[in-house]
């Protein structure tokens, strides 16, 4: 008894501490839904935008009448905050330098509010399970499940995993993937840091041809798709 209430205890501690040290990404969630039903032009009921206890955050809305319009306010955060993040780490790796302790720490708290909003980008399961009925309900929406199919099974397999022991791990490959981006060795990273120079390593903007790439790709696929099914 006196184990399992110790037990419960340190979990209850780890998550509270764990939703401190990622408290950007959760405002920046939901404050992406707010927007979103801002923009849709969907009534918005009640906002919390963090919690230390229950939901770490939410947004609740008058039910949507159309599946473009659910598609937006579900979505609103793994694209906002999968778009600040990157921002903000393409700023740190090749524009923004400094010297001493301050410029570090600003580096830092730049990674840390990039690396919360990754972990945290993932909409929820109840967001992904209502645009997922509504994409199958209909047969002229079906190609769209190429895009929310995917987004569909990874919530459903953070459900099973864990979502945090999820997003973590792709959020860390993230931030390592963007070195490898930059072509900057992990060593000479940590070399600046300790060294007091924030930007001593040879960094260029390399995000926005890739993502221009991307999104290139992603409209004619989305052409194609339109082709396919109105031909």
């Amino acid at each position: 008894m006196v184990r399992s209430g110790l037990g419960s205890l340190l979990r209850q501690r780890r998550s509270l501490a764990f939703r401190l040290a990622t408290a950007p990404g959760i405002i920046l969630h939901e404050l992406a839904h707010r927007l979103a039903c801002l923009v849709v032009g969907v009534p918005v009921q009640s906002v919390a935008y963090f919690r230390l206890t229950g939901t770490p955050g939410y947004v609740k809305h008058a039910t949507p009448s159309r599946w473009s319009t659910t598609a937006v306010i579900a979505l609103a955060p793994l694209a906002g905050n999968v778009t600040i993040a990157a921002v903000l780490l393409e700023y740190s790796l090749a524009t923004y330098t400094g010297t001493g302790i301050g410029a570090v720490a600003v580096g830092g708290v730049l990674w840390w509010v990039a690396a919360a909003a990754l972990i945290h980008s993932l909409p929820s399961s109840t967001d992904l399970g209502t645009m997922w009925a509504a994409t199958t309900a209909r047969w002229y929406r079906l190609p769209l499940a190429v895009v929310v199919g995917p987004l569909y099974a990874l919530r459903r397999l953070a459900g099973v995993v864990g979502t945090y022991r999820l997003t973590v791990p792709l959020s860390l490959v993230a931030l390592g993937g963007l070195l490898v981006l930059h072509e900057i060795p992990p060593t000479a990273f940590l070399d600046c840091v300790l060294a007091g120079q924030w930007g001593c390593w040879d960094g260029s903007p390399q995000l926005g041809a890739v993502l221009s790439t991307v999104f290139l790709a992603l409209i004619d696929r989305l052409r194609a798709m339109l082709l396919l099914v109105f031909a």
